[in-house]
């Protein structure tokens, strides 16, 4: 990361989107993105996966810097350090909800043999560019910049590169799930159209986009994702963000009443009576 660089932060101390905050008014809910983003309201519940996927995501970060240099960190090591973690984030939330008959300790254990196969799977060391690296840019006629960090840029090379050719660009993101994602998803995927778009506004290079994707299943896999963009994706993903900005500007916040996300809905309660206040619909200052 270049010195002085704002970190991620920082560039959330101004005004600003992410992908997932519009992410959630486009795809999820309206009214989870009122309830998070502008009311601002402590959750009723908090899926033990947040905190999961939190505390996972910033030891992939110590194994990537670890990795830039050529070294790997130990499975024991990774458990070590996302149990530290995770434990924080629990503290955090507000009102962890686990699985049935699960708690704290067996979600260690999980993290453990993901982490052994994550250690058996790894395939990038020097060809590093960077880690969590933070970005701001501005969107044609969005109100307020997006914000957003890249889990991991490397270098990539085709067997027809010589050893002049300095490769091309492909975004890492680290996902875990409870199955395995199917082929088609990162193709169709709003991150990847975002990310790439940040990339490429930020470093004037169009990149290639790759999901990391460790399953939490009993037996762990991980399964590498490649998909790419290119200027039609990016003329929609324009069109979808300013739609969405003027809907939010209008104060239009709609429940989803049929979202995937409703079973661990983290305002659940609010949403139920939602339709019995009297103005259903926000002033929300520009």
């Amino acid at each position: 990361m270049e010195e002085n660089k704002p970190t991620l932060a920082q560039l959330k101390e101004q005004p600003h989107y992410s992908y997932t905050a519009l992410n959630t008014y486009i795809n999820i809910c309206q009214l989870l993105y009122y309830y998070r983003y502008i009311e601002k309201v402590e959750a009723e519940r908090t899926p033990v996966a947040l905190p999961f996927g939190t505390a996972f995501h910033s030891v992939l970060s110590e194994q990537a810097q670890a990795a830039k240099i050529g070294k790997l960190m130990t499975a024991e090591e990774m458990t070590e350090a996302f149990a530290t973690y995770f434990q924080a984030n629990c503290k955090d939330a507000a009102n962890i909800v686990f699985k049935r008959d699960e708690n704290i300790e067996d979600q260690i254990a999980t993290a453990k043999r993901m982490f052994e196969t994550v250690n058996k799977e790894w395939i990038d060391y020097w060809n590093i560019q960077s880690v969590a690296e933070p970005f701001r840019i501005e969107m044609p006629g969005l109100s307020k910049p997006i914000i957003g960090e890249l889990d991991m840029v490397i270098t990539e090379k085709t067997p027809f590169d010589g050893e002049n050719d300095k490769g091309y660009d492909t975004i890492v993101d680290f996902k875990t799930a409870a199955r395995m994602w199917s082929d088609d998803k990162p193709a169709r995927d709003l991150q990847a159209t975002v990310f790439s778009y940040a990339f490429e506004k930020v470093h004037q290079r169009r990149p290639s986009f790759r999901f990391d994707v460790v399953t939490k299943t009993k037996t762990p896999t991980v399964k590498h994702l490649y998909t790419s963009r290119d200027d039609d994706h990016y003329l929609r993903l324009e069109k979808l963000f300013t739609t969405a900005d003027k809907g939010i500007q209008a104060g239009v916040f709609l429940p989803n009443e049929s979202s995937f996300a409703c079973s661990d809905c983290p305002f659940a309660d609010r949403c139920s009576g939602w339709h019995c206040k009297e103005n259903t619909t926000i002033s929300i200052a520009a």
